[in-house]
């Protein structure tokens, strides 16, 4: 029994070690590898072109925003210039009137004069 033994594990010990390659497994595993190496890379070129298309959609509403903007402070420069020009005209209408208050006071003053009669201003006492 020991020779029978011997014989079977001698074949074993003896043969030389060869790595039997399974054609099939090596191509299915190419394969693969390929689908995953063109899956990242259109990955990669999704991402790329998502984060191209997004700057360029911010700059769109960042110049829609920027044009809105401009045509409200034109209206509110307008506004301005509206209520300086007022302000200035009521200035002036102002002025106008202290100086015609102050011709008819006047005026007043010299008719009281002329009749008798206290000047407007002072109080009776």
């Amino acid at each position: 029994m020991k020779a029978g033994i011997d014989a079977d594990t001698w074949h074993l010990t003896t043969s030389r070690l060869e790595i039997i390659s399974d054609r099939k497994a090596r191509i299915a595993l190419r394969t693969v590898l390929v689908a995953v190496l063109v899956s990242l890379a259109g990955l990669a070129g999704l991402g790329l072109y998502t984060d191209a298309a997004g700057p360029a959609a911010r700059a769109t509403a960042l110049q829609q925003q920027n044009a809105s903007l401009n045509a409200e402070v034109a209206m509110l420069r307008a506004e301005l210039e509206l209520e300086r020009a007022t302000r200035t005209a009521l200035e002036q209408q102002v002025m106008e009137l202290n100086a015609q208050a102050s011709e008819l006071a006047s005026q007043l003053n010299f008719f009281n004069a002329q009749s008798g009669r206290p000047r407007a201003g002072r109080s009776r006492e």
